[in-house]
């Protein structure tokens, strides 16, 4: 397996692990007792915003440094 393939699906699956993670605190965990409402949605908007630069820093990582793209 390339590296780059590996970064892109290393990228999927952290991102799918943190969104199931807060996801499933905000259905189980009835009386906020681990993170407040704020807290998930907080989270979950800065994985929606991180993702996309790690994504994008792979990306142009091996466009411009490794010779393939």
């Amino acid at each position: 397996m390339k590296a780059k393939t590996f970064l892109h699906i290393l990228g999927w699956v952290i991102l799918g692990s943190w969104l199931i993670h807060f996801l499933a605190f905000y259905f189980i965990d009835s009386e906020r007792k681990v993170y407040s409402i704020e807290k998930i949605i907080e989270c979950v908007v800065f994985i929606v915003l991180v993702v996309p630069i790690y994504f994008s820093g792979v990306t142009l990582y091996y466009k411009f440094f490794d010779g393939e793209g």
